[in-house]
């Protein structure tokens, strides 16, 4: 069992709540598939083995990981048009992103400068800054070609 699943059954326990075969394959997939998928993502991929999932359950179950603080949910947009929020286990530690706007792959990495920006501006605005995220856009090695 993936340390996500442990910790969502573990509330569900404690608050008198089960983890029912839909929330587990939910919580899995998130596992499973990595790279930020989104609630469409997730839905094809447990559909797969449940057809009974509707997307809605997929919707509130994410929601409530996210209200738990187990699961971040991210906004990317993939062009223009279209915001997408993609979801990944919630970490201590900030990282950020870089999307491909043509493969819409997702690449995460971790810059001290960026900590540095957000204690500067901490400092000099005397504001906390709970957290930070840092989305670049751009064409991953392989769409360069």
């Amino acid at each position: 069992m993936g340390a996500l699943l442990e910790e969502a059954t573990e509330i569900l326990r404690s608050r008198g709540g089960r983890m029912t075969n839909q929330r587990k394959r939910i919580l899995e997939s998130l596992e499973l598939l990595g790279s930020h998928p989104s609630a469409d993502e997730i839905f094809a991929f447990v559909s797969q083995s449940d057809p009974t999932l509707n997307l809605s359950t997929v919707y509130r179950t994410l929601r409530w990981l996210e209200q738990e603080g187990l699961v971040s949910a991210r906004h990317f947009h993939f062009d223009e048009d279209r915001r997408t929020d993609r979801f990944d286990a919630a970490s201590p530690i900030d990282h950020h992103h870089f999307i491909c706007t043509e493969c819409k792959s997702v690449i995460e990495f971790d810059n001290r400068l960026i900590g540095e920006v957000k204690n500067q501006f901490s400092r000099q605005t005397n504001c906390w800054v709970q957290s930070v995220s840092v989305v670049l856009y751009g064409l991953c090695p392989n769409c360069q070609k």
